[in-house]
């Protein structure tokens, strides 16, 4: 599988303080074998953002692969990788994991691995192994290597140890691509080419379509909202002397004053607002076009209304 994997590929080597020289130069021996016409480049993970890389350069990046497995790729390691693979590309990682979260301080278990990957933006996530018969040897040299990397495993958590392959994708596009929609292309139909906005374009024929819904502009107002409300409902008294008599308050506008004035309007220093249809109360929906309260809501019963300079002017 790693043959058809690196063959004629570009391929980065990670390695980290837990491996010896001598694992690391026979890893690099035995992929020499199988990439063929590809490329192999060898870097230390700590200096992996120093080598410069630019985005996108190689195909697959094996990291943790080489003896003893005890690199714990944290999330920086991770974005890294994910930045100079190309679209497509293939990162293949192996770590030490435990079965249970905790139980060895600084390891993680596989489904945070996986996460952990996923998080660093890559896709097609796939545990390929889960070594969790190792041999004495074998996790002792673990346990060596991931001290060397301020891991520490007591003796009595040395058979929580497994080690697990994780592959997954660079998606088949760089961060900040873009792409030309089909629909905001010239296309072609019956002969002249249509522009994006004629595509979205309601002819009258389309309005015609059975199978097209409109809403019934009638439907919108119920025979409740069409019933005239009474105005004198809308009133009420602005306040009542000590006498128990009706009393207006200054700048009166629900109509009482004029009521007690017996419909001449009140005098003021500033130009009055009056009303002949007495609808001011209910809103545009049955006010006249010359009303000065027009565009305004309709007014709950005794509320004080105040015109600006501007309304009271509008007429002028």
């Amino acid at each position: 599988m790693m043959e058809s994997l690196v063959k004629d590929k570009t391929v980065l080597l990670a390695w980290n303080n837990g491996n010896s020289s001598s694992c690391v130069q026979d890893t690099v021996t035995e992929l020499k074998k199988h990439i063929g016409g590809g490329h192999l480049s060898l870097e230390h993970v700590e200096r992996l953002q120093l080598a410069g890389y630019e985005d996108g350069t190689f195909d697959v990046i094996l990291s943790g692969v080489v003896s003893p497995v005890c690199l714990s790729h944290i999330t920086d390691l991770l974005a890294e990788y994910a930045r100079i693979l190309k679209p497509s590309g293939v990162v293949v990682i192996r770590e030490p994991v435990v079965d249970q979260a905790g139980s060895i301080p600084g390891l993680r278990t596989c489904q945070k691995v996986q996460s952990a990957l996923k998080l660093s933006g890559l896709v097609g996530v796939t545990q390929k192994t889960h070594h969790t018969s190792l041999t004495d040897d074998e996790r002792s040299s673990i346990r060596d290597g991931l001290k060397i990397n301020n891991v520490t495993v007591e003796n009595s958590a040395a058979s929580l140890l497994s080690i697990v392959e994780v592959q997954a994708n660079k998606p088949s596009y760089e961060v900040g691509a873009s792409t030309t929609l089909s629909f905001s292309q010239q296309v072609t139909s019956n002969g002249p080419n249509k522009s994006s906005a004629a595509i979205w374009t309601l002819s009258a024929n389309d309005v015609l379509d059975d199978d097209i819904e409109t809403l019934d502009p009638d439907s919108l107002l119920s025979e409740e909202d069409l019933i005239k409300p009474d105005p004198a409902s809308l009133q009420r008294d602005c306040g009542s002397s000590k006498s128990g008599k009706r009393r207006a308050c200054k700048n009166c506008t629900c109509g009482l004053a004029e009521e007690l004035d017996g419909g001449t309007p009140s005098t003021s220093s500033s130009k009055p607002a009056s009303s002949a249809c007495g609808n001011c109360y209910l809103g545009d929906a049955f006010r006249c076009a010359s009303c000065p309260y027009l565009g305004m809501p309709a007014f709950k019963p005794g509320e004080q209304i105040k015109l600006t300079e501007r309304q009271l002017n509008a007429d002028q």
